[in-house]
C-alpha cells in the first residue's frame, strides 16, 4: 500500500514538471487578451501606435489584384481628389491576413479595428509560445524557459505594440521566432533541414527581420 502513493506523487510531481510551466503560460498570454485597451479605438495621446495602426489598415484595405497586389496609402488632395501613393516596402503575407481578417466587416471601422488587433495578439501570444518551446529544447528546463520567455515578452516595449497593427510589430515577432525555433530544432538534431526550410519561406513572407537570422 505504501508503494501506490508514493507511485502516484511521484507520478503527480513528474505531471506538474511538464505541464504547470506550459499552464503558466497560457496564464499569462491570456491576461495579453484580457488586459488589452480599447481594440476598437484608436489611443488617446499615442501618437506613433496609431500611425502604424491607421498606415497598415490601409495599406490592407487597398490591397487587391485590381491594384496588382501593391501597397498603396490612399490620400485626398486639397480638391477631394483621391490619389495612391505606393509603400512597398514589406512582404505581403501580413497585409493579405489582415485584410482577410477585416473583409468580414466592410464598413465598420470598430469592428474592423478589433479583427485586426486581436489578430495582432494572436500572433504576438504565438511568437511567445514559440520562444518558450525553443528554450524549453535548448535549456532542457521547461521552468528556466518560462522565466525567460516572461522576462523577454513582458518588456514594456513588446506589451505596448503587442496590439498595433503593423507588419513590423506582432507579426515579424513571430516570423523571427518561427525560424528561431527551427534552428533550434535542427541544430538539437531533433528535426531535419526540411522543417527549418519551410519555416523560413513561412517568416521571409511575412516581415524582412527574419532576414537577420
Amino acid at each position: 500500500m505504501t508503494g501506490q502513493p508514493a507511485a502516484a506523487w511521484a507520478g503527480a510531481v513528474r505531471w506538474g514538471h511538464r505541464w504547470l510551466p506550459a499552464c503558466g503560460l497560457l496564464l499569462a498570454l491570456a491576461t495579453v487578451f484580457l488586459f488589452v485597451g480599447e481594440r476598437g479605438y484608436l489611443y488617446e495621446d499615442d501618437h506613433q501606435h496609431n500611425e502604424f495602426t491607421a498606415k497598415h489598415m490601409a495599406l490592407a484595405r487597398n490591397l487587391s489584384a485590381e491594384r496588382g497586389l501593391l501597397f498603396l496609402n490612399m490620400r485626398r488632395t486639397a480638391d477631394g481628389t483621391v490619389r495612391y501613393a505606393p509603400y512597398n516596402r514589406f512582404p505581403i503575407g501580413a497585409s493579405v491576413l489582415i485584410k482577410l481578417a477585416i473583409a468580414p466587416f466592410a464598413g465598420d471601422s470598430a469592428a474592423q479595428l478589433v479583427a485586426a488587433r486581436t489578430l495582432m495578439l494572436a500572433f504576438f501570444c504565438a511568437a511567445a509560445a514559440l520562444a518558450y518551446l525553443a528554450l524549453a529544447r535548448l535549456t532542457g528546463s521547461r521552468a528556466v524557459a518560462l522565466g525567460a520567455t516572461l522576462l523577454a515578452f513582458s518588456s514594456h516595449h513588446l506589451l505596448h505594440y503587442s496590439d498595433a497593427v503593423s507588419n513590423e510589430a506582432s507579426v515579424d515577432l513571430f516570423a523571427v521566432m518561427l525560424v528561431f525555433h527551427g534552428m533550434v530544432l535542427f541544430h538539437s538534431g531533433g528535426r531535419r533541414l526540411p522543417q527549418l526550410a519551410v519555416k523560413v519561406c513561412a517568416a521571409l513572407l511575412l516581415g524582412w527581420h527574419v532576414y537577420g537570422l
